[in-house]
């Protein structure tokens, strides 16, 4: 079955069976590019340990679940293996089931959870990865009334991931028989694009942070682009 997805003649692959009709997970890899050490695994989520180009990472399949409960633990669990595991390179990738600001979904039959959007983008910023913004697309998913959409899939990567691949966003391509879409990571080393960076609104309190932007905007010098 794994060999239908993908005609690689050196195929690994690790795979977690499904809850039900739905939960399962599949990763495939091809083992000529890469080295797998070790595969893991939690509830809706499965893993690999990745030795790549001189480099170390964990890399993360994902289908969460709806249930808000379920969903927090399941940040709280990648937090600590994040926590404990330092030695490589996280990257998060799949279904999250959660949105981290109102601007990611769409939709008259579609209503938002407060709690849960504040949560979700709370896990995103105390795991320190970046949310690279998409490319083409918004949404990720549509639902079947052709109004309902929004962002539950994404990836979300190191810093260092960011850099070190020159990644400059997510590619959201084109649905097939899913009612989610495809996508990819996509980089560009030779036209880098705007660089995604971090930002917490409350520095807008402090009287004295408009005046040090202003002042180090306009020390900056800039050549090119």
């Amino acid at each position: 079955m794994a060999h239908s997805f993908w005609t690689c003649s050196e195929l690994g692959f690790s795979f977690s069976n499904s809850l039900g009709r739905s939960g399962g997970l599949l990763t495939l890899w091809n083992k000529d590019n890469i080295e797998v050490f070790s595969s893991f695994k939690g509830d809706r989520y499965l893993g690999i340990k990745v030795w790549w180009k001189n480099n170390l990472y964990y890399v993360v399949n994902i289908y969460s679940s709806c249930d808000l409960r379920k969903k927090k633990t399941l940040w709280n669990d990648f937090l600590i293996l994040m926590e404990k595991y330092k030695d490589g390179e996280w990257i998060l990738g799949g279904n999250f089931n959660a949105i981290k600001n109102d601007r990611e979904r769409r939709g008259r039959a579609v209503s938002n959870n407060p709690r849960e959007v504040e949560l979700f983008a709370e896990f995103i910023n105390k795991s320190s990865l970046v949310d690279i913004p998409c490319k083409g697309k918004k949404f990720s998913w549509y639902g079947g009334d052709g109004k309902s959409k929004s962002r539950i899939d994404r990836f979300l990567l190191s810093n260092i991931v960011v850099n070190r691949w020159e990644v400059i966003g997510q590619f959201i391509g084109d649905r097939d028989v899913s009612d989610h879409y495809p996508i990819w990571l996509k980089s560009d080393k030779y036209n880098w694009g705007p660089k995604p960076f971090r930002f917490n609104n409350e520095w807008f309190s402090y009287d004295s942070f408009v005046p040090f932007v202003e002042k180090e905007w306009k020390n900056l010098k800039i050549e090119g682009r």
